[in-house]
């Protein structure tokens, strides 16, 4: 080595990251607690307790549990009602993702479109009014849209004459998933309107204006412009909804129950049935435990398949 790279060595050193100071490190602690303190309650103490009662046999009454180790498991990985039940949350998945998703985007892309403002602000809010309702209003105003004998559907049916098509909707096993799907994709679609909705106005308008003056309808500027736009929107859409599909037990107890015999029962309600009804708790809580393991591989899975296309 050389004198003057001997001399320039020192110089040439990177420093250290200097520590934050102390009282901003206490200043940061003190204002993460609090989410921490609402993490371990509500998210990671229930958690734990559900791994607990997943190796347990109880009844959610008895003082005493007895420990079963994994026969829990066994029990529900050879129920048949289970894999059923798991079947009809896919199908319930998939039509969240057509019909909410798939209504959010349509109903964005068209309020995109729209250039006054105020009329646009109105739309929107019309839109995502649905989402502010519970679950259980929700229930309430489709059962009594599917009422076989006062429900206007069948009036509507009646009214233009196609008094054959008129059904008992919630009570036909063939009918009550789809209907019941069909009123929880119009109260989630606002949700995913919202999502698209910001997507696509953080669009450059310059490559709008670009399209418009090389000629392309609306047709082509959606999808050549906004579409590709939305490739990271789309991915969290659809984690979104198969998180919500698994999750759906309000819309589908509040309208059916999981009836008529058992054709509209998701994972959830098969769930609950298990914990309420039979008071099952160690496979109701195994039940639990191998919904949330499905949701976290089929994420994770999904993720890396977003993250690899996106690279080439």
């Amino acid at each position: 080595m050389t004198a003057q790279a001997t001399l320039a060595a020192p110089l040439t050193r990177t420093r250290s990251p200097r520590k934050p100071p102390r009282g901003r490190t206490l200043l940061w602690a003190t204002m993460l607690a609090p989410s921490f303190v609402l993490l371990a309650v509500f998210v990671l103490l229930p958690l734990l307790r559900g791994v607990q009662l997943s190796v347990y046999t109880w009844d959610g009454v008895a003082p005493v549990m007895h420990r079963a180790w994994l026969d829990n498991y066994a029990k529900l990985w050879t129920d048949p009602i289970f894999y059923q039940a798991l079947g009809r949350t896919v199908i319930w998945w998939v039509m969240h993702v057509v019909l909410a998703a798939g209504g959010g985007l349509l109903m964005a892309a068209l309020i995109n479109e729209v250039k006054w403002n105020r009329f646009r602000t109105a739309i929107r809010g019309i839109a995502f009014l649905p989402q502010v309702l519970s679950l259980a209003v929700v229930g309430v105003i489709w059962s009594q849209l599917y009422h076989p004998t006062v429900g206007l559907l069948n009036e509507f049916l009646t009214g233009i004459g196609l008094d054959a098509l008129t059904r008992p909707w919630l009570g036909t096993p063939e009918l009550a998933l789809p209907a019941a799907g069909i009123a929880s994709a119009w109260h989630a679609y606002g949700f995913y309107l919202v999502i698209f909705l910001a997507s696509m106005q953080a669009v450059d308008p310059a490559l709008y204006e670009v399209a418009r003056i090389d000629g392309a309808n609306a047709w082509q500027r959606f999808w050549n412009v906004t579409w590709p736009a939305l490739h990271n929107t789309i991915s969290l859409v659809g984690v979104l909804a198969f998180i919500s599909a698994l999750k759906g037990f309000g819309t589908v107890w509040a309208m059916t129950e999981g009836g008529p015999a058992r054709a509209s029962e998701l994972a959830a309600v098969y769930v609950w049935r298990k914990a309420f009804q039979t008071g099952d708790i160690g496979v109701a809580s195994a039940a639990g435990m191998s919904i949330a393991v499905i949701a976290l591989a089929i994420t994770f899975a999904f993720n890396r398949w977003r993250d690899r296309k996106a690279d080439r």
